[in-house]
């Protein structure tokens, strides 16, 4: 006979997991918006500064290379925060 504990572990396990992925995917969006903060300010530093423009656009250009990378992480977290686990039913 299974002890109810035995079935209710699993279930909580499956939960803080779901919540960190929301969490994460959340941490994701946020560094995505400030990479995208940082590449403004840098493309708005190379209007002023002709000498280093071609380094702070290159600079900017990486920076929404990376908000690029963590948006897309972001998005997958999100589609997988609200599965159920393989083989097991959906209680929601």
């Amino acid at each position: 006979m299974r002890d109810r504990v035995d079935d209710e572990r699993p279930a909580e396990a499956w939960l803080t997991a779901m919540s960190l992925r929301q969490q994460i995917a959340a941490t994701a969006a946020s560094i995505a918006e400030t990479e995208d903060w940082v590449a403004d300010t840098l493309d708005r530093l190379a209007l002023v500064r002709p000498h280093d423009a071609d380094r702070l656009r290159a600079r900017a250009m990486q920076a929404r290379l990376f908000a690029a990378r963590e948006r897309n992480q972001a998005a997958i977290y999100r589609a997988h925060a609200g599965l159920p686990p393989a083989g097991g039913k959906d209680t929601r």
